[in-house]
């Protein structure tokens, strides 16, 4: 039975929704290392939603708990785990109400966790701070373990999974396929919402379904003023086209002006970083102090990263390869420098040169952690994050799910969607799909996901990159 579920979710294409893209069944057979089974005793639902403005995770956990929850059994049953934890904010209280309602309710499938109806399954109910929803964050506040350095959630029994992922994990067992991606579409619109989009469709229609940018009356501001975020505004980027596609692990479109503090710091280039980095960096230590993963007890002191290449010292040293402990968090950036420099900038750098030398890691592997002491009091509440970031007046909107079906007319499937090697595709130009046909699969032996039709059409182009179908 565990396998059958591994290989529908395998078919279906699910991949990680929160935002990552790791293949979905090759998580859940809970394989850390190749020939190395993992044993794993607690699945955590990610219900956190990490980045400030987004919505989406809040609105399914809301609207569709059931599916949510029987996601959840199903990934415990692949994986043999004996409990599941759904973890999510306790401000979610549409959310957390919707939930109660569904795990009080029998389960649609027959019971199989231990003979016990519903498996062992509860909440955990966090507060809003961030990062919230990073993995190896959420691991030790809902367990209280504590993820080796560099390492995986499966390495201390847990399997983490966004809310959005198990939702498709429970629709895959019916067979039905990834096609479309729920989002939240927020900023300056002038209907932010939640919305459940086919896979493919240009981000500028997204935005016109938002009700288009809103542009205050008492401005001599356009639409060229103002920028498209793809993702949350600390772990996004900034769109380079409207035409961009809605893929898998698209989480959010936030529509900001160009002068805000999230667009500068997404803008910015490491040349830039580099040059305020050598002329203004003080040692503080801000970065350091606040930094999630130093505060888990990790090696990594982002202050130290500036001291050395600031003075030209390059090696591979420790300090250095630290990088590779970096989460991208951009909390460094984002709200703890005060002199606005990035040492996540530098990390990210270091990290693309290391994997051009095929550097072997055999140095960050701790396991023998303490958190900080002062970590509990270090915690950045969102409330202080979002008014650092410029966002106030975008934070107080609920972004309703809207329930419509919205079809663009044309859609452009990226090829690669996920971790791994890019889909092969299964169809030729002139070919008809109808919505949930494969149209391109995982390469043989390869790390991948399988990936499907998104509305029904005419496939009109086939190329290394992406397929186009037009309605």
């Amino acid at each position: 039975m565990s396998e059958q579920i591994v290989q529908k979710v395998k078919d279906a294409g699910v991949v990680g929704a929160g935002g990552a893209g790791f293949p979905t069944h090759v998580k859940i057979a809970a394989c850390p290392e190749p020939g190395r089974r993992a044993q794993v005793d607690t699945v955590i639902a990610n219900g956190a939603e990490c980045d400030p403005l987004l919505r989406s995770d809040q609105q399914l956990m809301a609207n569709r708990a059931p599916e949510i929850i029987e996601g959840l059994r199903l990934v415990m049953q692949a994986s043999g785990a004996e409990r599941g934890i759904i973890a999510l904010k306790r401000e979610y209280s549409s959310a957390v109400a919707a939930l109660q309602r569904a795990m009080r309710a029998p389960p649609s499938s027959p019971p199989t966790l231990g003979g016990k109806e519903g498996g062992n399954i509860s909440l955990y109910l966090m507060e809003s701070h961030y990062p919230a929803g990073d993995e190896f964050v959420l691991v030790y506040e809902v367990t209280g373990r504590l993820v080796p350095e560099a390492g995986l959630p499966l390495h201390v029994g847990c399997i983490v999974q966004n809310v959005g992922t198990l939702f498709n994990v429970a629709r895959a067992q019916k067979g039905i396929p990834v096609t479309h991606r729920l989002l939240t579409v927020t900023g300056a619109v002038n209907e932010p919402k939640t919305l459940n989009l086919p896979i493919g469709t240009p981000i500028g229609e997204a935005i016109v379904w938002a009700g288009g940018i809103k542009i205050p009356r008492w401005t001599t501001r356009t639409e060229e003023d103002y920028a498209v975020v793809v993702g949350g505004p600390m772990m996004g980027w900034l769109a380079q086209s409207l035409s961009e596609p809605v893929t898998k692990t698209t989480t959010g479109l936030i529509v900001l002006p160009k002068n805000n503090a999230v667009v500068r710091y997404l803008g910015r280039p490491l040349g830039s970083w580099v040059k305020r980095g050598r002329s203004t960096c003080d040692q503080c230590r801000d970065c350091t102090d606040l930094c999630p993963r130093y505060l888990l007890g990790h090696d990594l002191e982002p202050h130290k990263v500036m001291r050395s290449i600031n003075y030209g010292l390059t090696e591979p040293t420790a300090i250095i390869t630290a990088a590779v402990l970096c989460c991208e968090c951009r909390l460094c950036e984002a709200y703890a420098c005060p002199l606005e420099l990035s040492p996540m900038a530098y990390y990210k750098e270091i990290k693309r040169q290391l994997a051009a030398q095929e550097w072997k890691n055999v140095v960050h592997k701790r396991s023998d952690l303490t958190p900080h002491p002062m970590r509990e009091y270090r915690r950045v509440p969102m409330e202080r994050l979002v008014a650092r970031l410029g966002l106030t007046e975008y934070d107080e909107c609920t972004c309703p799910l809207d329930e419509r079906e919205y079809q663009p007319e044309r859609v452009t499937i990226p090829l690669k969607q996920h971790i791994g090697a890019p889909s092969q595709p299964v169809v030729r130009i002139g070919d008809r799909v109808r919505r949930g046909d494969l149209i391109a699969r995982i390469p043989e032996g390869k790390l991948g996901a399988n990936i499907h039709a998104s509305i029904s059409g005419r496939v009109e182009a086939v190329t290394g990159e992406h397929i186009m179908i037009v309605a």
